[in-house]
């Protein structure tokens, strides 16, 4: 079953609202804080209700509808997607209309010419108008409604770099505890390139077989090893293993990719020596060490800027996170949404059993 990635980051949920045409092209956003709807107050196809604003299903299904299609789903069944993927795309939706709510009530707003400049560079992606129309049109989007998105998104990323990115701060201590507690990330281990080339031999063989394979590695050994030697052409000549057509090339390795008295041999020898023949599991390898590159560690110094930027980024999702769960606790959320239970298999009717 093939799985979609929907992830919780900030990012995350910027992306989801771009997916889908949003509410406030239909809804003042000039008002204060929402009051909390009446039943009478609600849209018949409203998803969700956030403190009086609805999040409507088209705009849940749209939305569902562009993530699939961003992790290369086929159209499929809209109805089994919703049922799959609406309760947590909507969480997000959720998410970010409580972020745009605070942005609003925190007098945070996209400027006219900050939205303008979006709307082109998103309409300057085609070549013609039309091709951008019939795309937008394609996705549930009207000028109106595009423009409103953007602006809400514009103004949530106001609100979070004017209330939580300027509080994300990486102090230096912890950006070398990062470095120090995980050398592997910034080690490169030793590497080497080989070619070789295998006589099938194997442990059951009788005597005079394994006699008679030691003896013809034996004997390719050493015209590998002449002047003028090509251990390529011989490769694909002797070689009884699957390498042979590329001439025995096992391309880069590092230790513990394999078998072991291969790999010590391999690691032992300098840039183009010929082994003599060793023995393993899969026969006799004779072994040509084409290149090598030898272990080194990414000092703190070159990883320090992203190492910081790496860790500021996890700060700020810890602290949206807080901002979000702080939001959910003071809104009132109202969940209209409910996913259609998956379809019974062919023959079998709700409710009955299928063992």
């Amino acid at each position: 079953m093939r799985i979609i990635r929907i992830t919780t980051t900030f990012a995350a949920v910027l992306m989801i609202l771009f997916t889908y045409a949003c509410s406030q092209g239909r809804q003042s956003t000039e008002s204060a804080a929402p009051e909390a709807a009446s039943s009478s107050d609600i849209a018949a196809d409203a998803a969700a209700m956030v403190n009086g604003r609805s999040i409507l299903m088209p705009e849940l299904q749209t939305a569902v509808r562009n993530v699939v299609t961003q992790n290369g789903m086929g159209p499929g069944n809209l109805d089994a997607f919703m049922g799959q993927f609406g309760p947590r795309i909507l969480d997000q939706l959720i998410d970010g209309e409580l972020l745009f709510q605070a942005a609003e009530k925190g007098g945070f707003k996209a400027a006219e010419e900050e939205i303008d400049v979006a709307f082109g560079e998103i309409s300057g992606r085609y070549n013609v108008p039309e091709e951008f129309k019939a795309e937008m049109e394609s996705r549930g989007f009207t000028e109106a409604s595009l423009k409103a998105n953007i602006t809400k998104q514009l103004t949530i990323q106001q609100f979070v770099a004017g209330t939580i990115v300027i509080k994300a701060v990486v102090p230096e201590e912890t950006i070398r505890e990062a470095y120090d507690q995980n050398p592997q990330k910034f080690s490169n281990q030793e590497e080497v390139k080989a070619s070789h080339i295998l006589i099938n031999s194997a442990e059951g063989d009788p005597q005079d077989k394994k006699d008679e394979a030691r003896k013809r590695a034996k004997e390719i050994a050493a015209k590998a090893k002449a002047d003028g030697a090509d251990f390529g052409e011989l490769a694909r000549t002797h070689s009884e293993g699957p390498s042979a057509p590329s001439g025995g090339d096992l391309g880069f390795f590092t230790r513990g990719r394999m078998v072991k008295a291969f790999e010590e041999t391999a690691f032992s020898m300098k840039v183009n020596e010929v082994s003599d023949p060793v023995l393993t599991q899969f026969g006799y390898h004779i072994i040509k060490v084409t290149d090598r590159k030898e272990g080194s560690t990414t000092s703190f110094e070159e990883v320090k800027e992203r190492l910081a930027q790496d860790l500021k980024n996890r700060m700020i999702n810890e602290l949206i996170g807080e901002k979000l769960s702080q939001l959910r606790e003071e809104a009132n959320i109202k969940i209209l949404f409910t996913p259609a239970p998956p379809a019974a298999p062919e023959g079998v009717s709700q409710g009955q059993s299928t063992s």
